[in-house]
């Protein structure tokens, strides 16, 4: 007998996994932090439950159950947890997969606050770690230890958009012993799906696309339930759980994530192509553009694009990029990606201030990159901000 075809990813998105349901067409928030029972057999079920039951707001919750489970949807992935922040989900995955004396292989650059809980877990968890250079996959075999339990690793990486291949990556990590997690903040599970290139776990930041209007603070985990049973357990011991309404924020964002990540990746798309051409731009980093050295693998591996987010190097260096990012007006300036809203940031300044002039240098990240996060605004709005401003960086050059 023929398996029923599965509903395309935007059918997916709108519905979660309960197509055909009548009844309320947006979840119930319930503003309940503990639940009564007919019997104790009742309770017992429901603590069994773990994330699934609601016995107490800080095992599961079903406004918090109904946005996990079309998570889990749109990822492809057994089950999802939901947190209060990505670094939320991060820091209990790690917890719950590492002990005292375990050593992370971790690609560099990555994103800072991983860079902290690394820094955190090694001074008082007893953890040690080893930075692999994205963009230089044949040499992270060497830094395997017999003690390593974690690969870690993001693509594309944030501010000069470097692609790996993932499946490759995780087959390493799964040779060598180690547990294999991603960030896939930036491509987003429309843009990419880690868990069917082999990775473990894949992490979010849903405050960016996931969430994509800049009201919420959330992050997420998704992978299979055996993955994710001590990563529930540390959510359950150190209690970053997600309220129930910040919960029904994000599944109401959900329904329509693919529209708004097709927008924002065509408009990064045509802003770096226009961006490539311009007198005053140094360099673009974007992996849709065929020059840059990443081009093939995301190709292959991403889809619906190749992401919101993309960098450019004004010419001028800090100072220009700086003129570049104060004569913005469409373009708002701001550290976060994945909204509605474009934003600009300063990556020396923001997301890789804490890797110092020599670092920057190391990780191929220019003084004067101006990051981009593009919303879904009109193209040719954003592109003439970014041609006026470029102009009187241009001048203030002079």
């Amino acid at each position: 007998m023929e398996r029923p075809k599965q509903p395309d990813l935007d059918t997916r998105a709108v519905h979660g996994p309960h197509l055909g349901t009548t009844g309320a067409m947006s979840t119930p928030i319930v503003h309940s932090a503990t639940f009564s029972f007919e019997s104790l057999d009742d309770m017992v079920a429901a603590q069994a439950a773990g994330s699934a039951g609601a016995f107490y707001q800080r095992d599961g919750h079903p406004t918090i159950h109904a946005v996990e489970e079309r998570l889990a949807a749109l990822e492809g992935a057994e089950e999802a947890l939901l947190f209060p922040s990505g670094m939320g989900a991060i820091s209990a995955t790690f917890l719950a997969h590492l002990k005292s004396g375990d050593h992370v292989v971790c690609v560099d650059p990555c994103y800072g606050g991983t860079q902290a809980l690394l820094q955190w877990g090694k001074e008082r968890m007893g953890w040690s770690h080893t930075f692999v250079d994205s963009r230089r996959p044949e040499s992270w075999a060497a830094a395997f230890q017999p003690h390593t339990k974690l690969l870690h690793l993001e693509s594309p990486i944030n501010p000069t958009l470097v692609c790996f291949d993932i499946a490759a990556a995780a087959r390493l990590g799964h040779e060598r012993g180690a547990f294999v997690t991603i960030d896939n903040t930036i491509a987003s599970p429309i843009g990419q799906q880690p868990l069917a290139l082999g990775c473990d776990v894949s992490l979010y930041s849903a405050t960016k696309s996931l969430g994509g209007h800049s009201d919420l603070l959330a992050g997420v985990a998704c992978g299979s339930r055996a993955a994710l049973a001590p990563v529930w357990k540390a959510r359950e011991v150190f209690g970053p759980i997600a309220e129930p309404t910040m919960a029904w924020m994000l599944e109401r964002s959900l329904k329509t994530l693919p529209l708004r990540v097709r927008a924002g990746n065509a408009n990064a798309l045509e802003l770096a192509r226009r961006l490539a051409a311009h007198a005053d731009v140094a360099q673009v980093f974007y992996p849709g553009l065929p020059a840059h050295p990443s081009h093939a693998i995301a190709a292959k591996q991403m889809m619906e694009g190749f992401g919101p987010l993309l960098g450019f190097e004004a010419r001028g260096g800090a100072d220009a990029a700086l003129h570049v990012v104060n004569a913005l007006k469409v373009i708002r300036h701001g550290a976060s990606l994945g909204g509605v809203e474009s934003l600009a940031s300063l990556a020396a300044h923001t997301s890789h201030k804490m890797l110092g002039v020599e670092g920057r240098k190391r990780a191929g990240i220019p003084e004067g990159l101006v990051r981009i996060s593009a919303g879904i605004e009109s193209v040719d709005d954003l592109w003439a901000d970014l041609q006026q401003a470029l102009a009187k960086a241009a001048v203030a050059r002079v």
